[in-house]
């Protein structure tokens, strides 16, 4: 993650991480998409068992865009949480729905959060303590 302060304002990026998850997927080359997942998508169930091969790299895919989520992405968390359903036992059309989302995400590479405190540079934050 990438923390940058200027003019009292705290960006957050993962602009590196997403370019590693770009290159280990070989997606380079690939257009972006314009949302998370296509309009109208419905996830299909599943039919016959999964291929080590196949099981190992959706996990892997799912890995990353849970980390990215997690970090600065929550605009592509339902559609990351709907294929998860499906890591142990994915299939193909999976696998390509959750490289759909890398390719959305290939759309905003410089994507940052930005946290703008009370002023002074300062995050101010609450708490609920029950």
């Amino acid at each position: 993650m990438h923390i940058k302060h200027k003019n009292g304002k705290i960006y957050l990026n993962q602009s590196a991480y997403l370019q590693k998850v770009i290159e280990h997927f070989n997606l380079q080359n690939v257009k972006p998409a314009p949302t998370p997942l296509p309009k109208g998508y419905q996830l299909s169930p599943v039919m016959e068992n999964a291929s080590a091969t196949l099981h190992s790299k959706y996990q892997q895919v799912i890995g990353s865009l849970l980390y990215i989520m997690l970090g600065m992405q929550p605009d592509i968390a339902f559609a990351v949480i709907k294929l998860l359903q499906f890591a142990l036992n994915p299939t193909k059309e999976h696998l390509g729905k959750a490289l759909y989302i890398c390719c959305y995400l290939l759309g905003m590479p410089d994507y940052a959060l930005v946290y703008d405190g009370p002023g002074n540079g300062s995050l101010l934050a609450y708490a609920d303590s029950n």
